[in-house]
């Protein structure tokens, strides 16, 4: 399996292509693909699904992806890393602390293949805001790197406005309360005082003696087990592309020291099928 990797934070392109010629890959950053023109399939992981003009598909790291072209195909690809958001000294703004928090969102949504954005609203903005970013970035204009930068972080926290609620659709369950204590959780993997039974409990309106049964009754699987999944998601993506220690993120998580991290993933990481075996199926 090839890992496509790249030392720049932050680069697009633009390409027509008749046929997709690269064989399955992974990559070490984040890949916003718009679909300006053209039809085929795309795939992420284990699954195939059409694409076509105006389709936009966020790949995170380490997602296996590939394309087929049916119609040739103009693609749009953005990829960009965690060191893209850091301090903009022409503008004096820090994009660090937010990019934190919103790498958990982009690394975890549901990976299935097809378009992310379900609003036509979002969509346009997005496609205004893509094309944007692709020509300060091809001009190369005077406060062309703020200009996208600002670009970039409307157009992810309209992407994070999408995961949320496909988030919310996906989670239906019986009542409402559940899925919202689910989005909660993911959404303060970082504050281990708002993950405390106590504080699930008021924030919910629940005692806190009942907690871990509804939570158990309504998910099939413990709080504790739960809440330790979702930071296994970061831990890895953390470590596979941040500059950050594993004595950083084990302390940034909660977990007492990096061992102990390191015990907890090997705990819960179950390998996945390889994108070439997928492929040739």
């Amino acid at each position: 399996m090839r890992v496509e990797n790249s030392s720049q934070p932050f680069f697009i392109t633009r390409e027509e292509l008749q046929e997709w010629t690269q064989r399955p890959h992974k990559h070490n950053f984040f890949e916003l693909v718009y679909i300006e023109k053209g039809s085929g399939r795309q795939c992420i992981n284990h699954s195939l699904i059409g694409y076509q003009q105006d389709n936009i598909f966020l790949l995170p790291p380490y997602d296996c992806h590939w394309f087929e072209v049916a119609e040739p195909t103009t693609f749009i690809f953005i990829r960009f890393n965690g060191l893209f958001f850091k301090k903009d000294s022409t503008q004096m703004m820090d994009y660090t602390e937010w990019f934190q928090n919103l790498h958990y969102i982009l690394s975890s949504y549901n990976r299935q293949p097809g378009d992310i954005i379900h609003s036509d609203s979002d969509k346009q903005m997005l496609s205004h805001l893509i094309k944007g970013v692709y020509d300060e970035y091809t001009n190369r204009r005077e406060h062309a790197d703020s200009i996208i930068r600002g670009h970039m972080f409307a157009l992810l926290n309209i992407l994070r406005r999408n995961f949320e609620q496909t988030f919310r659709n996906d989670h239906p369950a019986t009542d409402k309360q559940i899925s919202d204590i689910l989005q909660y959780i993911q959404f303060n993997l970082f504050d281990n005082e708002k993950l405390r039974i106590e504080a699930i409990a008021n924030e919910f309106h629940l005692s806190v003696t009942y907690v871990s049964e509804y939570f158990k009754k309504k998910t099939g699987e413990t709080l504790k087990e739960y809440v330790l999944k979702s930071k296994v998601n970061v831990a890895q993506s953390r470590l596979r592309h941040s500059d950050q220690s594993a004595k950083e993120i084990a302390w940034e998580l909660g977990f007492t020291d990096a061992s102990h991290m390191a015990k907890v993933i090997k705990k819960y990481n179950a390998a996945g099928e390889s994108c070439d075996t997928i492929v040739n199926a």
